[in-house]
C-alpha cells in the first residue's frame, strides 16, 4: 500500500510521551475498519508536534479514519515515496514497543531533520573527487544523501549539530583546492510535514534552496532554527560556527523577496543596482545597508557575483558562446564581461567553455 504522513499540532502544554501513546492506541483500534496500517509516530515535545507515518490505500482513509478516533482530522497529510523520499530524508529508524519512533541512538525521533544544501562549481577538471569527498563527508556526520535533480548535494541529518560540522568540513576541503571555484552551502531544519505541504520537508527544502541560491557571497548560512537546534544537541563540543552566516526568520523573509525579484530579472542588463532598489521599495542608502548586513557585500557586488554564477553554470555546459552566455546573464558587453570574469576567476570565459570539449 502506498506510505502517508500526517502532521499534529499539539495544543496542551501538559501533554507527554504517554498522552501521545494513548491517542496512538486510539488510532490502531480503528485502523482494520478504514483499512490502514499505523507504522510509528514521531513526536516533538518541545515543539509540541507529532507526526504518525501509515500505509494507507488513500489520503481519504487516513483523513477519516483519524476523525473516528480523535473527533477531528490531522493538520495535513500526505504521501510518501518509500524510496525517493522516506528513505533518504527520514533514514530507517528504529521504533520502540509502542512505536514511538527512535534514532539510530536509541532517542525519540522528533521527526525533524536538518537539510543541508552543497552548491559549488569548480573551474578545474576534479569534479568527480570533489564528489567522493562531499559524499565521504556526508556519511562520516550519519547524513543521508537525498537525490537532487542537479549537479549540487543535499544531505538530510537527525542531529543538526551533525550537519553544521560537515557543513564545516566540506567548506574547509573547498578552500584548500588549487585553482578558483565558488560555493555556496546552507542548512535550514524544518519539519517532515507542514500545514500545507504536499511533498516530505517542503518548506525546509524551499528555504535551503533560496538561502544557497544567494549565498555564494556569504559561502556557508544556516537557519536560526539549525542553530538552535545544534546547540540543544547533547555533544557540543564539537561544535564550531565560526564563518557560518546565522538567518533569523525576518531576514530570510527579506532573503526571499530578494530572491524573488532577481530570479525575474537576473539576466537584464538593464537591471542595475537603482532598479534592484526601487523593486525592494528602498532608497539606494537604505538597500546598501540592508544587502550589506546580509550578504556581507554591496547591491552591486551581490548582483555581479550572482550573474558570474550563472555565466559559470552555463559556461560550464557548453552548449552557448561566451557572447551569449554574457548577454543572458545580464552584462551589456562581452568584453566588460571577460574582464569582470577574469578579475574575479583569474581565468578567462574562453577557458571554461573550451574545457567542455577538450
Amino acid at each position: 500500500m502506498p506510505l502517508f504522513m500526517d502532521f499534529h499540532k499539539i495544543d496542551s502544554e501538559a501533554f507527554t510521551e504517554e498522552d501521545m501513546y494513548r491517542a496512538h492506541l486510539k488510532d490502531v483500534a480503528v485502523q482494520n475498519k478504514h483499512g490502514l496500517i499505523y507504522k510509528r509516530y514521531y513526536l516533538n515535545l518541545h515543539h509540541k508536534t507529532a507526526f504518525c507515518l501509515m500505509e494507507s490505500p488513500n489520503k481519504e482513509a487516513c483523513v477519516e479514519s483519524h476523525k473516528e478516533a480523535h473527533g477531528i482530522g490531522a493538520c495535513n497529510v500526505i504521501e510518501v515515496s518509500h524510496q525517493n523520499e522516506f528513505i533518504p530524508y527520514m533514514g530507517e529508524g528504529d521504533q520502540n514497543e509502542q512505536d514511538l519512533a527512535l534514532t539510530l541512538s536509541g532517542e525519540i525521533d522528533s521527526g525533524f531533520r536538518t537539510i543541508m544544501l552543497v552548491d559549488f562549481m569548480e573551474l578545474t577538471e576534479i569534479k568527480a573527487l570533489m564528489a567522493t569527498k562531499i559524499s565521504d563527508s556526508i556519511k562520516k556526520y550519519r547524513g543521508n544523501v537525498v537525490k537532487v535533480p542537479s549537479e549540487k548535494f543535499m544531505a538530510s541529518f537527525v542531529d543538526a549539530s551533525d550537519a553544521v560540522v560537515c557543513s564545516t568540513e566540506i567548506a574547509k576541503y573547498f578552500e584548500t583546492l588549487e585553482g578558483k571555484m565558488i560555493y555556496s552551502i546552507a542548512l535550514a531544519t524544518g519539519r517532515p510535514v507542514d500545514e500545507h505541504s504536499t511533498d516530505l520537508f517542503e518548506e525546509t527544502n524551499t528555504k535551503v534552496a533560496v538561502m544557497a541560491r544567494l549565498g555564494f557571497p556569504l559561502g556557508m548560512c544556516m537557519d536560526l532554527e539549525t542553530k538552535l537546534a545544534a546547540f540543544r544537541s547533547k555533544d557540543i563540543s564539537k561544535l564550531d560556527t565560526t564563518g557560518i552566516t546565522v538567518i533569523d526568520q525576518s531576514s530570510y523573509i527579506e532573503i526571499q523577496k530578494l530572491d524573488k525579484i532577481l530570479l525575474r530579472n537576473l539576466n537584464n542588463s538593464a537591471f542595475n543596482s537603482d532598479a534592484l532598489n526601487r523593486q525592494l521599495g528602498l532608497s539606494k542608502s537604505q538597500a546598501y545597508r540592508k544587502i550589506s548586513s546580509l550578504f556581507g557585500v554591496p547591491p552591486t557586488k551581490l548582483l555581479s557575483e550572482l550573474r558570474l554564477v550563472h555565466a559559470t553554470r552555463v559556461l560550464k555546459t557548453g552548449d552557448k558562446t561566451v557572447s551569449e552566455v554574457a548577454y543572458d546573464s545580464g552584462f551589456n558587453s562581452p568584453t566588460y564581461f571577460t574582464r569582470v570574469f577574469r578579475n574575479r576567476f583569474d581565468i578567462l570565459p574562453t577557458l571554461i567553455a573550451k574545457s567542455k570539449f577538450d
